[in-house]
C-alpha cells in the first residue's frame, strides 16, 4: 500500500512537495527509515517532502540529501541506503528500487509474497474506485435540482346553478 506522509510546516500554506517513490524488486520488502528508525511498511510508499526542508539539505552540487532505508524481505534478505540523493526540481517526482540480491536463499519466499502483495495492491484499488463511484454518484444526486411543479392557485365561485372555476 502507497501510503503519503505530508510534512507542512508553513502557516500560511504549502507549496507543491517533491514525492519519492520506494519500491523493492521483489515487491512486498519492509522498509525502515535508517536514522530514525520509523517503519513505513511494505513497499511501495510514497514519502513527501516539502521544497524549504529539501533545501535545507541541499549538497554543491544542486541535489537534496534525505534519509536512507534498510530494506528487508520476508526471506530475510537485505538491501540499504544510508541516505539518497535527489538531483532536479524540489518538486520533482523521484522513483528509487531497492533489489534484492538474487544469489541469497529464500528467493520462492520472497516471490510468493510479492505475489501477495499485488493481490492486495489491486483489491485496494478495485474498492478506492468502487468508493469513488459510489460517491460520484452520491453527490449527483444530492446535487442535482429537483424538479418545481408551477404552482396554481385557483378560485371558484358560483353564480346561480354554475360553479365557476378561475385558476393562475
Amino acid at each position: 500500500m502507497i501510503r503519503t506522509v505530508l510534512t507542512c510546516i508553513l502557516l500560511v500554506g504549502c507549496s507543491t512537495p517533491a514525492t519519492l517513490y520506494v519500491h523493492s524488486q521483489p515487491q512486498g520488502a519492509y522498509l525502515v527509515e535508517r536514522s530514525t528508525g520509523t517503519a513505513w511498511g511494505t513497499a511501495p510508499i510514497a514519502l513527501s517532502y516539502q521544497p524549504h526542508i529539501l533545501k535545507a539539505h541541499r549538497t554543491a552540487d544542486g541535489c537534496y540529501l534525505v534519509n536512507g532505508f534498510d530494506a528487508r524481505w520476508v526471506s530475510g534478505a537485505k538491501a540499504s541506503l544510508d541516505t539518497i540523493k535527489l538531483c532536479g526540481s524540489p518538486h520533482g517526482t523521484y522513483n528509487i528500487t531497492f533489489s534484492r540480491d538474487v544469489s541469497l536463499p529464500g528467493m520462492d519466499k520472497d516471490l510468493q509474497f510479492a505475489l501477495q502483495v499485488q493481490a492486495l495492491l489491486a483489491q485496494q484499488q478495485q474498492a478506492a474506485a468502487a468508493q469513488t463511484q459510489a460517491l460520484t454518484s452520491l453527490f449527483s444526486t444530492l446535487s442535482a435540482t429537483p424538479s418545481v411543479s408551477p404552482t396554481v392557485s385557483c378560485t371558484s365561485r358560483q353564480i346561480r346553478d354554475t360553479v365557476h372555476t378561475e385558476c393562475r
